[in-house]
């Protein structure tokens, strides 16, 4: 890669705010005596803590041997909780030789080690954990929103994409919004990767840093080359080594983007990519991380290239490639079929709102489409989409409303109105959990069209029924239809009480004392 494209995205993350780890080196061992005994010479500089039956040894000063099973281990390095015999003991550090470890997240926390039957797991956590004693210190990878957050209004459930997609399961609900515990949080990405609404972001770097180092590389890109340039997105581990590996092999036209984490980037930057001029995207997974599978990350390639194919840009694609081996790198490029480029490239700056930017890529792009298309229907789980109002259910009682995160849902004011702002939408379900009539259903897809996406547009709309009594509008026709419908037979609202029902608040009062 020619060394002006390599200026041009040269960048240092800025990094707000920093997670610090303590830890004395109170290490807690776990396992059977005959995998345990043979280790415990390798930790001698550790305070250690050994919960195995059989083991014949002598404690001493940094030595304490108990037959005892921990009940629960909690924690991070520094800061794990185990208790034991009905009491809690504080350990810095876990060696767990067990062949089924207490923790059993798919991402271990820090200074967790559990690996079971893999030698090299097992040197590699011998050779770290004498070297786990002191102060350290990792950047907060996340930001979060609560104020756009769709996990929960009024009680009625939402999303919760971003627990379920964490591995490191470092994000719990709490009450109406998330909480993300930074400590177990290792900057994989996922969260950010399926969040519709942009409520939790990538902090370390931030999606406007990462797309101005990439628009200014292939601006660097477009000063020494007429053809469209293949973007390859990969780590800093693995990858980093597989793209040099190949340097000499790789076309000219491939344009390497580092990262730390590939998780980092997901579709509104690869979007964006297309928009400012890449022909395709390549996101390179070289399994730095046997403990991470990306399928969040995968999906969004699917929601990414649905779009791109509905506008006839079959070839322009966002490709994943998961490999360790260079000579598959290369023949991806080798293989990759020859690409367009939009012929007018996107000039928007770098933001950091994933929903703004995906927004402005697919407006750009679809004003240049190879062919026209309205709207596309995506699969359930893609953060765009409509909802579909049961006129005949409706009663415009407006749950749907109050619970509604992103103003997508409207009243009609002063009107018995239900609106939709579809550009609003993130297809969260509130709106049709709260429903007490199950008169919403959700449908994924993007409406290409920008100003009919904008614009609010009523989905339901009902006569107003006024007070038998004072004539004051007070509720719809419908409404009280249902109301009296179902309660009709009930004792409590027979005769006059039936009647009541169709007053207003105040007249009711009346009528009653």
């Amino acid at each position: 890669m020619h060394s002006s494209i390599i200026e041009a995205g040269e960048s240092t993350p800025l990094i707000e705010e920093w997670i610090e780890f303590q830890s004395q080196g109170r290490c807690l061992v776990l396992g059977d005596a005959d995998q345990v005994a043979p280790l415990l010479a390798h930790l001698s500089s550790l305070n250690l803590t050994v919960c195995c039956s059989g083991l014949d040894l002598e404690a001493s000063d940094n030595l304490t041997i108990t037959d005892a099973t921990p009940e629960q281990l909690s924690g991070w390095l520094g800061a794990f909780k185990a208790m034991i015999n009905g009491q809690q003991y504080a350990f810095d550090l876990v060696l767990d030789m067990s062949q089924s470890p207490m923790i059993q997240t798919q991402v271990a926390p820090l200074g967790y080690f559990a690996p079971r039957d893999d030698k090299q797991a097992l040197a590699e956590a011998l050779q770290q954990l004498p070297d786990l004693i002191g102060i350290f210190d990792k950047p907060k990878y996340f930001n979060y929103k609560a104020s756009i957050c769709a996990h929960s209004r009024r009680g009625v459930s939402g999303c919760d994409l971003c627990q379920q997609a964490c591995p490191a399961e470092a994000i719990q609900s709490a009450g109406e919004q998330i909480e993300v515990n930074p400590s177990l949080c290792q900057g994989c990405g996922s969260c950010t990767a399926v969040c519709p609404s942009g409520a939790i972001s990538y902090a370390v770097p931030t999606l406007d840093s990462s797309l101005e180092r990439c628009r200014n590389m292939l601006k660097a890109y477009a000063e020494l080359e007429d053809r469209p340039a293949q973007l390859l997105i990969h780590d800093l581990l693995n990858g980093e080594k597989l793209v040099a590996a190949v340097a000499d092999q790789l076309g000219g036209n491939v344009v390497s983007f580092s990262i730390e984490e590939i998780g980092a980037l997901g579709m509104p930057f690869w979007l964006a990519a297309i928009a400012y001029g890449a022909g395709s995207v390549t996101v390179l997974d070289a399994m730095s991380h046997s403990d991470h599978d990306w399928q969040t990350l995968q999906q969004q390639t699917g929601f990414a290239n649905t779009l791109l194919d509905a506008m006839g840009y079959q070839d322009m694609r966002v490709h994943w490639l998961q490999t360790r081996k260079p000579q598959a790198l290369s023949e991806h490029f080798r293989q990759l079929a020859a690409t367009n480029m939009i012929s007018e490239k996107a000039q928007f700056a770098g933001l950091d709102d994933k929903r703004r930017v995906m927004s402005l890529s697919l407006n750009h792009l679809h004003d240049q489409a190879p062919q026209s298309v309205e709207v596309v229907d995506l699969p359930r789980g893609a953060p765009f989409g409509e909802i579909v109002v049961d006129k005949q259910a409706c009663t415009l009682c407006m749950s749907c409303v109050s619970v509604c995160p992103a103003g997508a849902v409207l009243d009609g004011v002063d009107k018995p109105q239900l609106n939709f702002v579809e550009e609003q939408c993130i297809q969260c379900g509130m709106c049709e959990t709260a429903c007490p009539e199950s008169a919403i259903s959700l449908t994924p897809r993007y409406l290409f069209d920008h100003n009919a996406r904008r614009s609010k547009r009523v989905l339901h709309e009902e006569a107003i029924f006024h007070c038998i009594s004072c004539g004051k509008p007070f509720a719809t026709q419908k409404m009280i239809d249902t109301i009296t419908e179902r309660l009709k037979d009930h004792h409590m609202f027979q005769g006059a009480a039936l009647e009541r029902l169709k007053m207003c608040e105040d007249c009711r009062v009346k009528a009653m004392f």
